[in-house]
């Protein structure tokens, strides 16, 4: 996913007016960047801002139009009903915008016969604050309503899986939804660590439709995974992990060595310091986790998807390299695991 920075470096929610030379800037400046408490003190100055103006005569009609951050802030002005804003959406949209991925798809702006914006204000924030315009129909002459908020956005919102079932991707649409916006994505970024993720622009449908589309045979991995190992799914907890490392193993080493790796997950009787047996034991300490008494000691060894994935991975790398281990878990300074083709320079290095 390419991600272009939609930050200023001018102050959050200063205010500013027009230069001597009458050339525009905005009323107020904010660092998307910085998070969502620094987007909502920016949004509060501009609401304070916004309440002291005159009402713009906006002169647009129904039908298309390109949003310029200056009647963005017009329509912001004439924005007072608007919901709560998500920071995130925010993000979302200003980083499609800035890196002219926005599409038209038909949403419109919604203005009152009586000049009221009555949605919008995610859309009209990003565009702002981003300095990013976007291309949006506008409906204009909308029978003016105290209530009309009340009956927007009551549909239901499409998901990643939506996207990719509509896309043709069936079956198992929302499982590789999850695998993409999961992990596929992130790793592909350098963006996964052993504590979750580092902190990063947000994922579209449009960008998991689009890693989908780019990457054919991890579909063909899904179902493969689905139909010929059950077995490792079950013993590794998590359908999204098994899918992720068959596929990463299979791009790297093919079939042959993705059969392997899956039946030794579960083969009772590995030796010691085998590290799929390792994995075995720590996978047995999540399984026990699940049923303790919530925040006890045994409850703290419940693992999450990802945890289970890196560990996955030490293994394989491990078990590939030929190096016999007394556990898996990461020392924090460890890089996050990669599989990489059999011609590597190094397995051993692969391995940690």
């Amino acid at each position: 996913m390419t991600v272009d920075t939609v930050a200023t470096s001018t102050p959050i929610g200063e205010i500013f007016e027009k230069t001597e030379n009458g050339k525009w800037i905005p009323a107020v400046r904010c660092d998307l960047a910085a998070g969502p408490m620094a987007f909502k003190l920016a949004v509060d100055h501009f609401r304070e801002w916004a309440e002291k103006q005159p009402r713009p005569q906006l002169g647009l009609t129904s039908g298309w139009h390109t949003i310029a951050p200056e009647m963005a802030q017009q329509l912001l002005i004439c924005n007072v009903r608007n919901r709560e804003l998500k920071w995130a959406e925010v993000l979302r949209y200003a980083t499609q915008m800035a890196n002219r991925r926005w599409k038209k798809t038909g949403e419109p702006v919604i203005i009152t016969d009586r000049g009221d914006v009555e949605d919008a204000g995610h859309r009209l924030f990003a565009c702002y604050f981003s300095n990013s315009p976007f291309d949006t129909y506008v409906v204009a002459d909308v029978p003016h309503d105290d209530q009309l908020f009340a009956y927007i956005d009551n549909g239901v919102s499409r998901t990643g899986a939506d996207t990719l079932h509509c896309a043709g991707v069936n079956g198992l649409s929302n499982h590789l939804q999850q695998v993409i916006k999961n992990f596929c994505i992130r790793y592909d970024e350098g963006s996964l660590t052993f504590q979750g993720r580092l902190p990063v622009s947000p994922i579209t449908n449009a960008d998991i439709l689009d890693y989908a589309n780019a990457h054919p045979d991890l579909s063909e991995t899904a179902h493969l995974v689905k139909d010929l190992y059950p077995a490792a799914v079950k013993r590794l907890d998590s359908k999204s992990a098994t899918t992720f490392l068959a596929w990463k193993i299979k791009a790297a080493h093919g079939n042959s060595t993705l059969d392997d790796f899956m039946m030794l997950l579960t083969q009772t009787d590995l030796p010691t310091g085998h590290p799929v047996r390792v994995l075995q034991q720590r996978l047995d300490q999540h399984e026990a986790a699940k049923d303790a008494a919530p925040k006890s000691a045994k409850a703290r060894q419940k693992l999450s998807d990802l945890k289970i994935l890196i560990l996955a991975m030490r293994a394989f790398n491990f078990w590939k390299a030929n190096v016999s281990v007394q556990r898996l878990d990461p020392r924090m300074e460890d890089p996050f695991p990669k599989i990489e083709p059999a011609d590597t320079d190094d397995d051993a290095v692969a391995a940690q």
